[in-house]
């Protein structure tokens, strides 16, 4: 396993977000807080209103031109009974020029009872009455009979179109009304959505003159209110500076009045036990003197402790920070929509689609993963196993079993060395150590003519040193230093697929037997993997298998684990 450079994603990125807006909020203070919701509530209110006074007027517009499209629809009806009844294009051509002279009107079309046109005048003459008036056959005629329909057409604009059919009136009593045709006329909406837009742009501006007004009149108020808050502050910073003395002359009915007098009596009571302290610390001074050798050396311990306390949180964090979105939920939720519209729409779906979708729920796969092994990397050193004596021999003789496929594809040679030791220890994690470094060295293994992977062991003063060789490609001078580091790879690994977490694992699984790990190689040489357990973990060495420590560190430890 080589480095691997951290990428930027997308979600990295998104975080900036939120942060500068709470640094911003952070420095405008509780003034400017209360500032900008006062500003933020009055915009909200404004835009309110002005919403809801353009869609009422809108709907009150379009009310008002239906009722006269209706009239004006029905006016024309009768007008136009005569020259449907005798058939006379032309008089129908003059009513529709002349009604064409109104304002608003800017189209009339008469069809016959089939809703084929007889006359359409127009003020476009490139507009296509039969794709606006939906009076291809009598049924949708009759369904849009004196209904008004918002319409809009690109050199027409908006406009309402209304059809109203004509009627032969004069037949004889007994046969009723005889149906002669319909006739479509649309009324334009431009002029009075121009009066509408400006009626609305005035009322924007009333409300910005409005919203400037009242900015200072806010801050105003708001700056009063904190008078009395600025007398506490000025106080406690007297009381940070050590001058205990310090009062707040507030007196006032409400809360911050009721502020200002706890802060009194609270200064009051510093000065009480400050002046309690100084007695007691000159008390102390003489009884301290005999406990001081005593209070060094548990200082000492405590030191070493929290040193590798601290150690061993701060790897935590830096895996938790990786991790601290909820980052499986949405890998879910996009696995399982590209699994459904898969199952769903495969049949619909061209090769490329289908492709596409596979590859979004392998690389979910992959993601998840990571995940989980970043999770895993976590908790090695707070949340430990159960403790039992393991073969170490038998693990690695079931390894060779789970990379047998790939040791013949590679035509890899995997030598281990008999007599390996029984160790105390967590066996899953122990199989994970030499997993990693075996699945490491396979990677990595090359094009080379000889392919090797060597496991050997050997004592050392209070410890056990295990070597791994092999004769892969080998790792650049300039990676050594930081090949166990979370995400690093190195600069010839960069056709190798992996995710850069398996040696960072084997780092901290080996540094919990009180261990460490390090690599000599050589580029095109290959690599040598050691790393050392301690003596205590390795029963037929009369070790125990658990860690040092007093009890005190032993219960710390256990509850950071908890």
């Amino acid at each position: 396993m080589r480095m691997s450079s951290v990428n930027v994603s997308s979600s990295s990125q998104h975080v900036l977000h939120p942060s500068a807006w709470k640094q911003f909020l952070a420095e405008i203070g509780l003034q400017g807080k209360l500032i900008l919701a006062f500003s933020m509530l009055l915009m909200i209110g404004l835009s309110t209103s002005s919403w809801m006074f353009v869609k009422k007027s809108r709907e009150t517009l379009e009310d008002i031109l239906g009722e006269q499209a209706r009239q004006i629809s029905q006016t024309l009806a009768m007008a136009a009974t005569s020259p449907y009844a005798g058939n006379d294009t032309e008089e129908l051509q003059r009513l529709g020029k002349e009604l064409l002279k109104g304002r608003n009107i800017v189209l009339v079309g008469f069809f016959d009872a089939q809703g084929k046109p007889l006359a359409v005048e127009c003020r476009d003459p490139e507009f296509a009455m039969h794709r606006m008036v939906g009076t291809e056959n009598n049924g949708s005629a009759m369904r849009d009979l004196m209904q008004v329909k918002r319409r809009f057409y690109p050199t027409l604009g908006a406009f309402l179109q209304i059809n109203a059919p004509v009627f032969d009136m004069q037949r004889k009593r007994g046969d009723g009304p005889r149906l002669l045709g319909y006739l479509t006329i649309g009324i334009s909406q431009n002029t009075e959505e121009a009066q509408l837009q400006r009626v609305s742009l005035l009322g924007v501006g009333v409300g910005c003159v409005i919203f400037v007004l009242s900015l200072p009149l806010a801050s105003g108020l708001v700056h009063r209110i904190f008078l009395p808050i600025r007398s506490l502050v000025t106080a406690t910073n007297r009381i940070a500076n050590g001058d205990y003395n310090a009062h707040v002359d507030t007196n006032r009915p409400d809360e911050i009045g009721m502020l200002a007098r706890s802060f009194n009596d609270m200064a009051r009571r510093i000065r009480e036990h400050q002046q309690q302290l100084r007695v007691a610390n000159e008390n102390l001074a003489e009884a301290n003197k005999g406990l001081e050798e005593k209070v060094k050396q548990r200082t000492r311990e405590l030191e070493h402790t929290n040193a590798r306390l601290s150690s061993e949180i701060a790897e935590k964090e830096d895996f938790l920070r990786a991790v601290s979105h909820d980052l499986n939920a949405p890998l879910r939720n996009i696995s399982g929509m590209a699994a459904m519209l898969l199952i769903k729409y495969r049949e619909r779906f061209d090769e490329d689609i289908i492709h596409r979708l596979e590859r979004i729920r392998k690389n979910v796969e992959l993601e998840t993963d990571l995940i989980a092994e970043l999770l895993e990397l976590s908790r090695i050193k707070t949340r430990r196993q159960k403790m039992e004596p393991v073969e170490l021999g038998t693990i690695i003789n079931d390894l060779r079993d789970v990379f047998e496929n790939d040791l013949r594809q590679k035509q890899i040679a995997l030598i281990v060395e008999s007599g390996l030791p029984t160790v105390m220890c967590e066996k899953a994690r122990m199989r994970q150590v030499f997993q990693n470094l075996i699945d490491n060295s396979i990677k990595y293994m090359g094009e080379g003519a000889t392919k090797e992977i060597e496991i050997s062991h050997r004592m050392v003063e209070d410890a056990i040193e295990f070597q791994v060789r092999d004769t892969g490609i080998g790792i650049d001078p300039e990676d050594l230093p930081k090949v166990f580091y979370i995400f690093r790879r190195g600069k010839n690994t960069a056709e190798v697929k992996g995710k850069g977490v398996g040696l960072a694992s084997v780092k901290s699984i080996i540094e919990t037997y009180d261990g460490r790990i390090w690599v000599n190689s050589e580029v095109g040489q290959g690599s040598i993997f050691r790393f050392t357990i301690a003596k205590r973990f390795v029963p037929a060495l009369g070790g125990n298998g658990k860690p040092s420590g007093d009890a005190d560190g032993d219960e710390l430890a256990k509850d950071i684990a908890a």
